[in-house]
């Protein structure tokens, strides 16, 4: 199946001392005094500190009937600019900036650059690099004077229409990202949906996701992406080394 997930689990797949993987606690009582703006100022502030972060995104990717294997990737980041991904070894890598998307893989010698426009083809909707920064580090995809929200038990519902997409979110008593869901308004016959469970770790005094479970379904068909980040280090000297082997092929993604 291609369209929407292939485009999802491409941008996901290449995405993916201070060292943890336990779960912080982020529940609580919702605030039922407080309104939308409230609501997204205290999300914002939740919004880890750093200018650039290190350490393992181990990814697994299954579908119904089958259950793939758990890859190590080398992560480095810098905020606003960068992501790049290396498996053990050098085998594939990723580099994930502003305006391009580019990886390679040696088990196949091909590669593939492209850049944003794609989402619009997969997508339907203009997914550019802070949505995708936002999608990884638990905020709110896009910043949207739309956007609602209300208390709604012990979190806050927020909820958006915007380019097609119908968005629906739950943020925790710490304001974090618990879950979202995006469901693309009918184009065709099948339905396209995708959804996100985080829970989180504290780094340094800062929360940053332990776990993203990513779910995708078109029709009848579902894919289960995840996505576990551990050995995490704020603020060190990265570097982004990325250059195609000479020979590799060109890879053409279709919708």
């Amino acid at each position: 199946m291609k369209s929407f997930i292939s485009y999802t689990l491409l941008f996901l797949l290449l995405m993916g001392g201070c060292r943890t993987s336990k779960v912080t606690n982020t529940q609580g009582t919702a605030d039922s005094r407080l309104k939308t703006k409230e609501i997204l100022e205290k999300h914002q502030e939740t919004f880890p500190a750093f200018e650039t972060l290190v350490g393992t995104l181990t990814v697994s990717y299954s579908k119904v009937g089958k259950i793939g294997q758990a890859i190590p990737l080398s992560f480095r980041m810098k905020k606003g600019e960068a992501i790049w991904l290396s498996a053990p070894l050098g085998m594939a890598k990723a580099l994930i900036t502003k305006d391009k998307v580019q990886f390679y893989n040696k088990l196949d010698n091909t590669y593939f650059e492209g850049d944003y426009t794609i989402s619009e083809k997969y997508l339907g909707v203009h997914l550019g690099f802070e949505a995708l920064e936002n999608l990884l580090l638990g905020q709110l995809l896009f910043r949207d004077r739309h956007t609602t929200f209300a208390p709604d038990g012990d979190r806050y519902k927020g909820e958006l229409k915007r380019d097609g997409l119908d968005l629906s979110f739950f943020l925790n008593a710490a304001f974090r990202m618990d879950n979202l869901l995006i469901v693309q308004e009918k184009q065709t016959e099948q339905e396209r949906s995708l959804s996100a469970a985080y829970t989180y770790q504290t780094v340094e005094g800062q929360l940053f996701p332990l776990s993203l479970l990513l779910q995708g379904s078109q029709g009848g068909e579902q894919v289960q992406l995840n996505l576990q980040l551990s050995n995490l280090q704020r603020n060190v000297s990265v570097k982004f080394p990325y250059t195609v082997p000479a020979g590799f092929q060109p890879l053409t993604l279709q919708p």
